[in-house]
C-alpha cells in the first residue's frame, strides 16, 4: 500500500522487537514511509538506524550463514564494509 492512502494509526511507526545478545542490541520497528512499509533496525549501542524495503530483505534471506560471519567479522574486526563508519559525523 502507497503511505499516501494510510489513515493517521497507519502512519505511525510500530515498534515489534528488542533483539539483543551479549555484543549488541537492536531495536526493531515497522515504519511507513511515502514509498510503503520499511523495517527500520536501530543500533542502541550507536544510535545508527536503516530503513530496509523487501528488496532487501529478500536479499539477506540469501545470505549463507559463511558470509553472514564475514559481514559480522568485517563490521566487528574493521569498524567498516568498504564504507564510512556512520558513526562519526
Amino acid at each position: 500500500m502507497s503511505g499516501l492512502a494510510w489513515n493517521s494509526a497507519e502512519r505511525q511507526e510500530h515498534q515489534l522487537c528488542r533483539i539483543v545478545c551479549e555484543s549488541a542490541a537492536v531495536r526493531v520497528s515497522a515504519s511507513p514511509t511515502g514509498n510503503g512499509m520499511r523495517l527500520k533496525l536501530e543500533s542502541e549501542r550507536s544510535s545508527t538506524q536503516v530503513l530496509l524495503d523487501a528488496t532487501v530483505l529478500d536479499a539477506l534471506c540469501h545470505l549463507t550463514p559463511e558470509r553472514a560471519v564475514e559481514l559480522v567479522r568485517e563490521r566487528t574486526e574493521t569498524g567498516a564494509l568498504g564504507l564510512p563508519d556512520r558513526t562519526t559525523p
